[in-house]
């Protein structure tokens, strides 16, 4: 939901004669409303139930002038029966032939008008079920956490009615409470509060007041009472699932394992069971994730692993119960780890040829999410298959382990109290039945932390963490953490660590405290200092990039959201940061200004400026010694026209560089939205980047090791096309396809002589490099699927993917040439049917 996206996370200005309308804070006493009894229970609510009902209608604006009153009239009543809530929003318009609906997929934010239903059944002021729907019908659901987190993968089985008339729409929702989770022995009840959002007003009200200039949504809430949840509600949902699937691909005529042609079918089973009203188990065996889109293409010259974001749907929902961050791109769960791509390859002799999987295979998981008492509590655990490599030679066959069979856990826990303070636990375990073949991972990891959140008053917080982790393995497991660039115990100008090729186990911890303002008209902060210790490694089944690192940072913003003539709002923001390694050596040290504008008209633009002052680089030869790099600066800037239009433009810049390299990249985009039920966008983007020392390769002769740069010319592109196209609320066709270039230009090969050298002339000297390390990286991925909820909870996926791939010595790039390459490269395809039914036994 893009509007209320923007207005959790932006803060405004405003220019101009503003109206004078008081900035107002949460209501200290919260809104009470009874919930009106339906007489009979028939899967509807009659005129006379309805007209029972006390009428909702104080609605206020949330932006752009909180407090004052709405601009149109909305009335809100509901009705319960003993399995569903109701709940009927009638939004009046004097001008309804100005409403707006856009046809688009479930749960896609489009610039229409829509109504928004939040029930915090839980009753804790932390979370909250949120049900929307827009004027064309189109449904939008997600779940709330920790007051103002959302997550937008959480689907329910309910259903909305939608009527335009003369004075306007209405919108009548009908929630079953088996879709929601009730706190055990509960006294009927619940938060609730509706938002409204008018797209030509460019105006969000609510029910009550949910304020910008407080902290938190959730806690905003007012009350329904009466919602007694039937002790008979359905408990238990079923998914199964069936997927039927083809692949083809280039024939490799060399390799006698290789299939041109290779059809597969599966089945499997996803589960939802109450366990308790406030408790719910969540399964799924033999997963699916066919239908979900490809990650897009990167090339990587960087010490460090990639990121990429969780897009499997059973891996998303409730992800926000288990997130932990620890600062510098790092957090405890990442669930990309579990299915991942198998890390194994088996040494082939002369004439051998083999084939592995490309992902691992997932058996089963579950995950157990709620809240026991006052504790929020979530479980995950997953189980994954032994992958194998077959092999053959000649007319003999073998098979080796590439993936050893694999169990991932993680639990977390946090105690909850009144005023929004929190105390939470976690814990997650990785454990491998290893082989000799993959014996280089390490057999068993763990991790625990404890993080808190201590309010005080409703402006002010005090939060922080500690974290440890324990890897356990062979010497040559451990030996190979020890060397990656997570940790590079083996530099050789590192003097806190040190290489043990003997050790059985990595042990590290980490930490941080922070202080924070987080509500306010005016002013946000927070400063934070944090540590990784140099052992720390929570890569089994987190993320993290590095280890041994000292930092902090500060951040203050300044907000003005009250609207004036032309602007909107705006807000400013200031950052400071720094960063050490255990040795001493500055890692990082710089400063960042930003301002953000949202003018009347529905555009918005800002840009940003960034400061760094020389600091080392102790990854800079992958293991060898590290070099200083020098003082640089950076900036970048966006545009982006009015969403609400037919044709909207997006613009993207940025811009560096450090006296002796630069890098600079230009991103446009524009979407057009022909009719209602049509999006279509097209987005360019191309970066020049020129690095003067690119580490290339480290090489020892005769006379020691030598750490090999180069001057590199780089140049990215992509072009990436979306289209949907929704034929009705529940049918759907999604299209996404994106080109990909990268290609990379090698000159003036040198070598590090004394990388702590103040001055650049004095840090490298020339060397006969004789390899070619010129690249051109070519990458086509497409997905295009078509979804149909045929019934509430039950899908049919069509799905065709491919996927095109090739690299090619030679640095040079040409526009035409290259992406006339991309796609005459042999291609990779894959079409596969799924349907899902959905039961409620």
């Amino acid at each position: 939901m893009q509007r209320l996206r923007l207005a959790l996370s932006l803060s405004l200005l405003a220019l101009g004669v503003a109206p004078t309308y008081a900035q107002t804070s949460a209501p200290s006493a919260t809104p009470t409303v009874k919930v009106a009894r339906a007489r009979v229970v028939s899967g509807t609510v009659s005129a006379e139930d309805w007209a029972n009902a006390e009428p909702l209608t104080a609605f206020v604006q949330r932006e752009p002038s909180e407090g004052a009153p709405a601009t149109f009239a909305t009335e809100v009543r509901v009705v319960a029966d003993p399995s569903t809530l109701h709940v009927v929003v009638r939004a009046t318009d004097p001008e309804p032939d100005k409403i707006v609906g856009y046809l688009t997929r479930r749960d896609v934010d489009s610039q229409s008008d829509w109504i928004h239903v939040f029930i915090d059944s839980y009753h804790d002021r932390r979370t909250a079920y949120q049900f929307a729907v827009n004027a064309a019908g189109v449904k939008f659901d997600q779940y709330w956490y920790n007051d103002e987190n959302n997550d937008n993968s959480w689907d329910a089985v309910w259903d909305v009615n939608v009527r335009r008339d003369p004075t306007g729409w209405t919108a009548e929702f009908h929630i079953p409470y088996s879709q929601l989770r009730f706190s055990s022995g509960g006294d009927g009840r619940i938060g609730f509060a509706v938002l409204r959002y008018v797209p030509r007003l460019n105006e969000t009200s609510s029910y009550p007041l949910v304020a910008r200039s407080v902290n938190g949504l959730v806690s905003q809430f007012g009350d329904l009472d009466g919602v007694v949840p039937s002790g008979a509600s359905k408990r238990l949902e079923l998914l199964p699932y069936t997927v039927a699937q083809v692949t083809t691909r280039p024939p490799d005529r060399d390799n006698p394992l290789s299939n041109a042609t290779d059809p597969d079918a599966s089945v499997g089973l996803d589960l939802k069971y109450a366990v308790t009203p406030a408790l719910s188990l969540t399964a799924t065996v033999n997963p699916d994730f066919g239908q979900v889109e490809a990650d897009p293409a990167v090339v990587n010259l960087s010490a460090f692993e990639t990121f990429f974001e969780e897009r499997r749907p059973f891996f998303i929902e409730g992800s926000g119960t288990y997130r932990w961050d620890c600062h510098d791109n790092c957090s405890l769960f990442y669930s990309r780890r579990i299915g991942r791509q198998p890390r194994g390859s088996p040494p082939l002799g002369d004439e051998e040829f083999s084939v592995q999987p490309g992902q691992t295979t997932i058996l089963g998981a579950g995950k157990l999410t709620g809240r026991i008492g006052a504790f929020s509590i979530g479980a995950l655990a997953a189980a994954t298959q032994e992958e194998m490599a077959d092999i053959a030679f000649g007319a003999a066959r073998r098979r080796e382990a590439v993936e050893p069979r694999s169990f991932y856990s993680v639990a977390r826990a946090r105690r909850e109290f009144a005023d929004q303070s929190s105390l939470g636990l976690i814990l997650t375990t990785t454990n491998r039945a290893l082989s000799d073949a993959v014996a280089f991972l390490p057999s068993s990891a763990l991790t625990g932390g404890v993080d808190y959140d201590w309010r005080i008053g409703r402006r002010w917080s005090l939060n922080g963490y500690w974290a440890g982790s324990s890897v356990r393995g062979t010497p040559g497991a451990i030996s190979r953490l020890q060397l990656n660039n997570v940790h590079s115990f083996q530099r050789p100008d590192a003097d806190h660590v040190e290489f043990d090729p003997l050790a059985e186990a990595l042990n590290g911890n980490a930490g941080a405290v922070g202080f924070n303002k987080i509500s306010g008209e005016r002013t946000r902060l927070n400063a934070q200092v944090y540590y990784k210790s140099p052992g720390f490694d929570v890569n089994d089944l987190g993320f993290q990039q590095r280890a041994d690192s000292i930092g902090q940072n500060a951040w203050l913003q300044m907000r003005w959201e009250k609207p004036g003539k032309y602007v909107r709002d705006y807000r400013i923001n200031f950052n400071q940061w720094s960063g050490h390694n255990f040795d001493g050596d500055r890692l990082s040290l710089g400063g960042n200004f930003n301002a953000h504008w949202s003018f009347v008209n529905n555009w918005n633009t800002g840009f940003g400026v960034n400061a760094n002052p020389r600091s080392f680089d102790d990854r800079k030869t992958r293991g060898g010694p590290g070099a200083n790099y020098n003082n640089g600066y950076s900036a970048w800037s966006y545009l982006n026209t009015d969403g609400r239009k037919t044709v909207q433009f997006n613009w993207n810049w940025s811009y560096g560089s450090d006296g002796h390299g630069e890098s600079w990249d230009l991103s446009p985009s524009v979407t057009v939205k022909p009719s209602a039920a049509l999006s279509t966008e097209f987005g360019l983007s191309f970066g020049r980047e020129i690095e003067d020392s690119q580490w290339i390769d480290n090489i020892v002769r005769s006379d020691g090791p030598h750490y090999v740069v180069g001057r590199l010319y780089r140049t990215n592109t992509a072009i990436t096309t979306r289209v949907n196209y929704t034929l009705t609320p529940n049918l759907s066709i999604q299209v996404y396809a994106q080109p990909f270039v990268s290609a990379g230009d090698y000159e003036n090969f040198r070598e590090l002589i004394n990388g702590r050298a103040v001055h650049y002339k004095n840090r490298y000297a020339p060397f006969d490099y004789e390899r070619n390390p010129d690249f051109r990286f070519l990458s086509f991925r497409t997905t295009n699927v078509m979804r149909w909820e045929f019934k509430p909870g039950s899908t049919l996926f069509v799905v065709w993917q491919q996927g095109r791939e090739d690299v090619v010595a030679n640095g040079t790039f040409r526009f035409g040439r290259d992406y006339n390459d991309v796609f005459a490269t042999p291609s990779v395809n894959t079409v596969l049917v799924k349907l899902a039914y959905w039961l409620n036994p």
